[in-house]
């Protein structure tokens, strides 16, 4: 079974000796940066049991195991809809969730996409105070990426949206531009101008533009956590219909952030 070794608050300057250190046999290291501007290393190891440990917190987190269920070492969703509620689960999530084996392709070309057209989304997220993957990361979960969509729902820009928000954006004429159409979405969600964009709060702005539904059942959101160890089936196939075996088809925005993260912190 494979193991993680978090450390975390490592600085920039030590990022790359503790990159060269945990070059070994049966280790995989994924980048993340924090929002203080240091970074968290996470070593997932093959074979834990044949290895020393490297720097973490305790030594309790160096064992701490990879969740192999949809819920593993992590605690189950608390019913709630506070950020203060969540914010703490929302860091253990991020910390334990891996793609899952069969998805890896998949996770991989969609960030591919994302990457190949940053500098179109910094163009349009940088002057709004929001950072340019988030905005990705919304794209990519809505339209595939396709910039002949609105962000809001992925409906044609040749049109005024026709699904949920109906009607935008509400002034101008269609066809729509992609950037004019994406700034109304950002705007009507209250995205534009927000200080706090750590992991904890995009994850949490992401889950509540789809929904808290999932948490009085106890399932992680699949909007969040699809495609990877953290989530395994139940998902809302309808308005209000829930289908405890139905599995989602789509990758979590979680994913997709720790993906890009760990691929393209440099670009960050």
């Amino acid at each position: 079974m494979p193991f993680q070794n978090i450390i975390r608050d490592i600085s920039p300057v030590r990022l790359q000796q503790v990159l060269e250190d945990s070059e070994q046999p049966g280790v995989t290291p994924s980048v993340i940066r924090q929002s203080d501007g240091n970074f968290t290393v996470v070593l997932v190891l093959d074979d834990s049991k044949n290895m020393a440990p490297s720097a973490t917190e305790s030594e309790a987190e160096a064992l701490k195991p990879v969740a192999s269920t949809h819920l593993g070492p992590v605690s189950p969703p608390t019913n709630a809809t506070k950020f203060a509620q969540l914010a703490s689960e929302y860091t253990q999530y991020f910390d334990a969730c891996i793609t899952s084996a069969q998805h890896v392709t998949e996770v991989n070309k969609r960030v591919d996409k994302m990457q190949a057209s940053a500098e179109r989304y910094r163009a349009l997220a940088d002057p709004l105070g929001i950072p340019w993957y988030f905005v990705a990361i919304i794209h990519s979960l809505e339209s595939g990426c396709d910039f002949g969509t609105h962000l809001h729902n992925g409906d044609p820009l040749s049109a005024r949206t026709i699904q949920v928000p109906k009607g935008r954006p509400a002034s101008g004429s269609p066809p729509f531009t992609w950037e004019a159409s994406a700034k109304d979405a950002l705007e009507i969600k209250g995205f534009i101008g927000q200080a706090d964009w750590s992991i904890a709060r995009m994850l949490y702005r992401w889950e509540a533009n789809n929904g808290f539904g999932y948490r009085p059942r106890g399932v992680p959101s699949p909007y969040l956590w699809s495609f990877s160890n953290l989530y395994v089936k139940g998902r809302y196939v309808a308005d209000h219909i829930f289908d405890p075996d139905s599995v989602s088809k789509q990758c979590g925005a979680g994913v997709l952030l720790k993906a890009l993260m760990a691929r393209a912190v440099e670009h960050l």
